[in-house]
């Protein structure tokens, strides 16, 4: 059995402090890393565009889109606010990438309200 290497605690600090500083390096990671995955894309015979497929728009779901609208999102998280108003509101199916979007905000959301929760409950 092959033994696979993970890096330490201490290179795991030193990576994340080194993404954190400098711009340069962290760009080329994430750079060397979408090149990595558009190689594997390019060999695979999945079809990613229609992987996931297609859903109706929940009201939550709805409600989080016009929140997001309302606090300057990039053009990807606004078509995809767009498309889950369409899909709500016409009962229609939009590709689950767009309700995915959605659906990262509402958990950062939840995630940043229940930092501030723990916090007022230590003091």
């Amino acid at each position: 059995m092959r033994h696979k290497w993970k890096p330490t605690q201490a290179q795991r600090r030193e990576f994340a402090e080194r993404m954190a500083t400098d711009t340069a390096y962290s760009d080329s990671y994430y750079q060397r890393k979408k090149k990595v995955a558009e190689k594997k894309r390019s060999a695979s015979k999945f079809d990613y565009q229609t992987a996931g497929g297609e859903y109706i728009p929940t009201e939550s779901q709805f409600k989080a889109a016009f929140d997001l609208l309302n606090l300057n999102p990039t053009a990807e998280q606004k078509e995809a606010c767009n498309m889950v108003w369409y899909g709500y509101s016409c009962e229609e199916k939009v590709h689950h990438d767009f309700i995915h979007l959605i659906n990262e905000y509402i958990r950062s959301k939840n995630k940043v309200c229940s930092e501030s929760n723990k916090s007022n409950f230590s003091n």
